[in-house]
C-alpha cells in the first residue's frame, strides 16, 4: 500500500466542512465521514442500535423501529448528562471504525471528526484542518438546512468549542467566509499542497 497522508478535518456546525470533504473527495482524496459511520452504526442492526435504545428506552424509536435522530437530539443538548452518555457508548465503536476505514485507506485521507479537538484525536493525523465560518453565516446556513429553531441551534452550537480554539489547535485554517467558488478553490490549493507533502516523504 503507498504512503498515507491523514488528515483531520473539523469545524462548528454549519462551518462548511461537509462541502469541504465532498470537495476533497472530488480532487482524488479518499474520504472517511464520522457522522455517516455514526450513522451507520444507529441503524437497526448496527454496532451501536441496541446500546443506544437500552440506555435512552424505545420512546427514541420512529414507527419503523429505527432511531429518531431528532428525538436523540432534543434529549442530548437539553441536558449535558444525556450527551456524554451516548458518546461513551457510541465513540469507542465510531473510534475503532474509523482507524479500520483508515488503515485500509491510502494516498490524502481526509476524515471529518467533528470533535477532533474536543476528543484530543489529533494523534491519529499527520495534519488537522479547522473550517471556521463567522456565526451569524453559520446560523443562516443551518437554518435553511435544518428543521430547528434558533435556540435548538445555538444549543448545538454551545456544546462544541468556540473557533478561537480551533483556530489555536489546527495546523491549518480554511476561513469560509465568502463566495462557494472561493471556498472550493482554497481547498483545492490545499489539497495540492498535502499531495506534494506526501510526495516528498516517499
Amino acid at each position: 500500500m503507498s504512503r498515507r497522508f491523514l488528515i483531520g478535518l473539523t469545524g462548528g456546525i454549519g462551518s462548511g466542512k461537509t462541502e469541504a470533504l465532498r470537495r476533497f473527495s472530488a480532487l482524488g482524496a479518499s474520504t472517511i465521514s464520522l457522522d455517516e459511520i455514526a450513522h451507520e452504526q444507529a441503524r437497526p442492526g448496527g454496532a451501536a442500535f441496541l446500546k443506544i435504545v437500552r440506555a435512552f428506552g424505545r420512546r427514541i424509536l420512529d414507527d419503523a423501529g429505527r432511531i429518531d435522530r431528532k428525538k436523540v437530539g432534543e434529549k442530548i443538548f437539553s441536558n449535558s448528562n444525556f450527551r456524554k452518555r451516548l458518546e461513551r457508548l457510541t465513540h469507542p465503536l465510531i473510534l475503532k471504525e474509523m482507524l479500520r476505514k483508515m488503515r485500509l485507506s491510502s494516498g490524502i485521507v481526509v476524515v471529518d471528526v467533528p470533535l477532533l479537538f474536543e476528543g484530543n484525536h489529533e494523534k491519529h493525523f499527520d495534519a488537522t484542518l479547522a473550517v471556521l465560518a463567522p456565526f451569524s453565516e453559520r446560523l443562516r446556513r443551518v437554518l435553511k438546512r435544518d428543521r430547528l429553531s434558533n435556540l435548538e441551534i445555538k444549543k448545538r452550537m454551545s456544546s462544541q468549542i468556540l473557533d478561537e480554539q480551533r483556530m489555536r489547535r489546527a495546523d491549518v485554517v480554511i476561513h469560509n467566509d465568502g463566495s462557494l467558488k472561493a471556498f472550493r478553490q482554497n481547498v483545492a490549493q490545499y489539497y495540492q499542497a498535502f499531495c506534494l507533502i506526501n510526495q516528498e516523504q516517499r
